[in-house]
């Protein structure tokens, strides 16, 4: 160690800099170790076996160090510290050469932007430099007296830089909590056998290696569920109906004004569904504190890490070290919907939520910036936190007006044929900016080169990307029927006409009309359908979902119901939020089992039977797509529910002319062999519904086949009679049993 330490000056700075400090520490290190061996803590140069024997001399140099008898310095120590000094007047020309690329470099980044204080920086620099520099680990067994003792560890720092021994307060720099441990930049390697904290190793996370050695990477272990947007990609205006872009521009300037002040930020909590423009917002924020946006998925961390505080440590890294924002999405994956009442599962729920906000809180506390966090529904509970404020914005579907912007944008006169219908689009199809976007990509792709968009590719563009998640617990139903298919008395008709027109129109009646503003825009559409089986209340659901265009899902009940306590609203939670962002139809049928009357609670079972009914009054009544309920037994209804629906549409029996008009309908094929019907002695003789009619004629179809004959009336007839049989109604004593 004789020989200064002379590091070269390459013209990268962040080498350049990185080496200096390594320099600046050995030297340090030198002047330690020559005061050391001076007053007998370490052993001298002539020493044959250091490390393996502690010997009287350091013994007696130990228990009295902390004497203030100062002794002349040696010469080894006047050399150490002339070349210390020469090193320390290098640094100050570096910074000054180089002071544009000061908080650029990695390592003079990192302390400004972590705020680290001497002591910290101090640490970090000395469990760094054995990552760059492996003559360290020699230099810490020496300085240990223990040649196995060849790493950084907090006894080592306390050794060489705390003149007074303050332990007690420098072990705060490796607690849990801490900023160097607790937001990854150096970590404690647990040693074989057990060792005192401040004796365990501390090591450079791979990552933070990486990142020093100027190597550009997402940590490995959120990678797969990271994106990175820089401010570069932040191109065009977002659109916005005139309220929201009130309400948006205030939060704007209450961040601008709270950092001018150099005030804590609040968290931003963004809501909307998707492709409303969530992650683009928080894009917009980011560019105001002059940063790029790191989006995390939320519950990639949760279940990536046991420890959630550690993985949302590790995210927040990784934005810092981009010099990003750290934007959490999904919180709806993991903050399901729930209501006080939910026992159990909201018990579940709110435990989970409060640990997730205490990391948060823990993360914040020393954060300079802020960070956001992004939901897909506004039901699920928003973070509450101690150390900062939440500051909401909740972006809903756009206006009338708004969606005729987005499409225009998006889809100007030079790309689209003469076909394209904007006005219409925009009143039929309710779209967030980014699925009017995608739609229109997916439709110039559809499209042959070099020509314009046609509409019918728009179209099916806009269908396909309506395809969801639902078919863990519901059923995709195809949309086979037309108006000319219904044959249903003429005021069930109307009320069939006007749930569609209630669809079509609510942009015009709610936006350009102004009613939203007094009754709310985001007024969803759910109807009752009841009467007898048979009567065509499903027919007639997915007849509506064809006419407006939108898939229409039958809800499996059998797979959402649950015995388990909490399950089914978790299950009824994730339909709902699936059906809103695909803006499909949802069909309870047969739904008296899930919607049935409330009772008086005698046992648990009651209880929860009930809460299942109110959680259901309170989603559906919040959800603004479209939802159909058939029930066979109108009086199984819990009435409170029933008239909180829009709707109510009662199916009566057929009468006898439609009756024969159902007959006739279904027999219209012209590849059936046919004989002489008389369809209106059939719908006499036969007081049934169009969905037993239907099974009438395919048992009579079944039965002609396989005898080689004809489907005539006597076929239709001993069909129609089995029919009615099966279904244990009375049939007329004094016809022939044909059985």
């Amino acid at each position: 160690m004789n020989a200064p330490f002379a590091p070269k000056m390459p013209m990268n700075p962040m080498i350049s800099h990185l080496e200096l400090e390594i320099a600046w520490l050995r030297q340090l290190l030198e002047v330690r170790i020559r005061e050391m061996q001076a007053s007998g803590l370490l052993p001298g140069a002539s020493d044959l076996r250091p490390g393996t024997v502690i010997y009287p001399q350091e013994v007696e140099a130990r228990l009295h160090e902390c004497d203030d008898d100062a002794s002349d310095p040696t010469p080894d120590e006047v050399e150490a510290k002339t070349r210390l000094a020469s090193i320390e007047h290098r640094r100050r020309q570096y910074y000054e050469k180089h002071t544009k690329f000061d908080a650029t470099t990695p390592l003079a980044f990192l302390r400004q932007e972590y705020q680290l204080n001497d002591a910290q920086y101090l640490l970090f620099l000395l469990v760094i430099a054995p990552a760059f520099n492996p003559s360290f680990s020699r230099l810490y067994a020496f300085i240990q007296n223990h040649f196995e003792r060849d790493y950084p560890s907090l006894s080592l720092f306390i050794e060489i830089f705390s003149r007074d021994k303050q332990a007690a307060y420098l072990n705060r720099l490796i607690a849990p909590g801490s900023l160097l441990i607790g937001e990854g930049l150096i970590e404690i390697r647990q040693a074989l056998g057990y060792l005192p904290p401040n004796r365990q190793p501390l090591v450079l996370p791979t990552r933070m290696q990486a990142y020093l050695g100027g190597i550009e990477m997402i940590d490995s272990t959120i990678s797969s569920f990271t994106e990175y947007r820089t401010r570069s990609d932040l191109s065009g205006n977002t659109m916005l109906s005139d309220r929201q872009n009130r309400e948006w521009y205030a939060r704007i300037e209450k961040i601008r004004a709270l950092r001018s002040m150099a005030k804590p930020l609040p968290l931003c909590y963004i809501t909307g569904p998707v492709g409303a423009g969530k992650r683009r917002f928080a894009q917009e924020v980011a560019a105001l504190l002059d940063r790029d946006l790191l989006c995390v998925d939320i519950k990639g961390i949760f279940n990536t890490y046991e420890d959630f505080g550690m993985g949302l440590s590790v995210a927040n890294r990784e934005a810092m070290l981009h010099n990003a924002v750290l934007c959490l999405y999904g919180w709806e994956t993991l903050i399901l919907p729930t209501t006080a009442e939910d026992a159990n599962f909201h018990a579940q729920i709110t435990a989970l939520h409060l640990n997730i906000c205490r990391a948060i809180d823990a993360l914040l506390a020393w954060h300079p910036l802020t960070i956001i966090v992004t939901c897909q529904n506004s039901v699920s509970s928003a973070p509450v936190l101690k150390s900062r404020n939440v500051e909401s914005l909740r972006l809903t579907m756009p206006d009338h007006k708004t969606s005729r912007l987005l499409w225009e944008a998006a889809l100007p006169p030079a790309l689209r044929d003469d076909q394209c219908d904007i006005v219409a689009y925009a009143e039929n199809f309710h779209l967030t900016p980014g699925q009017i976007r995608e739609a229109v990509r997916e439709a110039s792709y559809a499209s042959q080169p070099d020509t314009k968009v046609h509409s019918e590719y728009i179209i099916g563009a806009v269908k396909a990307q309506m395809r969801h998640r639902l078919s863990e617990h519901a059923t995709l139903i195809e949309k086979t029927y037309r108006w000319e298919d219904l044959i249903v008395n003429k005021d069930v008709e109307m009320q069939l006409h006007e749930i569609v027109y209630r669809y079509q129109y609510r942009a015009r009646v709610l936006d350009d009309w102004g009613l939203g503003d007094r009754f709310g825009h985001d007024i969803g559409l759910s109807a009752l359908f009841d009467g007898p089986p048979g009567t065509g209340k499903s027919m007639c659901a997915a007849l509506i979902a064809n006419e407006i265009g939108i898939d229409i899902y039958q809800v499996d009940l059998s797979r959402v119901m649950s015995k388990y306590v909490g399950e089914t609203e978790k299950n009824l939670a994730q339909i709902f939020n699936e059906a809103e962002n695909a803006q499909a139809m949802l069909l309870f049928d047969e739904c008296d089992s899930l919607f049935g009357q409330r009772t008086n609670v005698k046992n648990s079972n009651d209880k929860y039977a009930n809460l299942e009914v109110n959680y259901l009054l309170q989603r559906i009544e919040r959800f603004p797509g479209v939802a159909i309920l058939t029930t066979n037994f109108p009086a199984g209804i819990d009435e409170a529910f029933a008239r909180r629906l829009s709707l109510r549409v009662s199916f009566p029996k057929p009468s006898k002319a439609e009756r024969a008009r159902l007959w006739q309908s279904m027999l219209r094929s012209a590849r059936l062999p046919k004989g002489k019907i008389d369809y209106r002695e059939l719908a006499t003789e036969f007081e049934i519904s169009g969905g037993y009619i239907k099974n009438a004629i395919l048992r009579a179809a079944f039965m002609a086949a396989s005898s080689d004959g004809i489907v005539d009336q006597d076929t239709l007839y001993q069909a129609a009679r089995i029919e009615m049989k099966s279904m244990g109604m009375l049939v007329s004593h004094n016809d022939e049993d044909p059985t």
